[in-house]
């Protein structure tokens, strides 16, 4: 299997040690732009440019199977074409939802199936102090939307959001999901605390985890023979988490299965996304 990466050399290179670990990949080519090369099977496009969404069209207009590594996009005017080209070409597409690829993510699903409730709390510390820039605000908390669409789904029934702010400054913001099957999901997020502070909470009637993501360190409870509240503690390493990544990416065209995280997931986060803006523009 020959397959290129799309990108500047210094990323680039990174990536190629993961790939060249794996014995179905027989060559590997680096390359600053997209080329029409029938002997490519796959395509890592590194790109976290405003363009990345248009390149990614491109890739998939010239058949290749396509990883994007970039920050999550919400455009959903290309998200949306996007998934009807990939659809239509028969191509594989995945984005590096990191959130959706970490070790201790995959680890509570396994533990926490069909969760009614998600709950995250992210605060974060601004560049020198200073209020965060939109785009680094907007990011910040999209990923964490983005998990909770990849866990629960877009049918959602009823948005809830209050933005904080400081006159025009969007300084954080508060959001509740409200599911048709009575699942709830929630973001506290504050883009200007003076210290870092990550935690997801997914809980059923049988099982409820407690991620700590900066030191990647899950505690989940659960009721042992005696009706008793066990808990029972895991770490995890994220070191590995974007090899991991590719492998599923490789692993997902030689089954012709889903993605870890598709053009139908970035899609329907876009939806909630657009959703939740409106909602937010409207508060001013």
């Amino acid at each position: 299997m020959k397959i290129a990466i799309i990108g500047k050399k210094e990323r680039a290179s990174a990536w190629e040690k993961h790939l060249r670990k794996l014995s179905v990949v027989s060559e590997v080519v680096i390359t600053g732009t997209l080329t029409d090369d029938n002997d490519i099977a796959a395509v890592l496009l590194i790109d976290d440019t405003v363009d990345c969404l248009r390149n990614l069209l491109r890739s998939i207009q010239l058949g290749n199977h396509t990883y994007l590594i970039s920050k999550m996009p919400s455009d959903l005017e290309l998200l949306e074409t996007i998934y009807h080209s990939s659809e239509e070409a028969g191509v594989n597409v995945q984005f590096s939802h990191w959130p959706s690829m970490a070790e201790s993510m995959n680890w509570i699903r396994q533990q926490v199936s069909k969760p009614d409730l998600i709950q995250i709390k992210k605060e974060s510390v601004p560049l020198n102090f200073r209020a965060m820039e939109s785009e680094d605000f907007k990011y910040d908390w999209l990923d964490e939307l983005a998990l909770i669409i990849k866990w629960l789904g877009g049918n959602i029934h009823r948005f809830e959001v209050k933005p904080i702010k400081l006159h025009h400054h969007l300084l954080g913001l508060n959001l509740t999901l409200r599911y048709e099957n009575s699942a709830v999901a929630s973001i506290q997020y504050l883009g200007s605390a003076s210290k870092e502070t990550h935690q997801r909470i997914f809980s059923n009637r049988t099982s409820i985890a407690d991620c700590d993501i900066i030191n990647q360190r899950v505690r989940l409870h659960t009721l042992n023979e005696l009706n008793k509240v066990t808990v029972r503690e895991k770490k995890f390493d994220p070191s590995d988490t974007a090899e991991w990544s590719v492998v599923q990416f490789i692993k997902s065209i030689q089954m012709n299965q889903s993605t870890l995280f598709s053009p139908y997931d970035a899609l329907q986060t876009a939806r909630a996304y657009d959703r939740i803006k409106s909602l937010m523009n409207s508060d001013s």
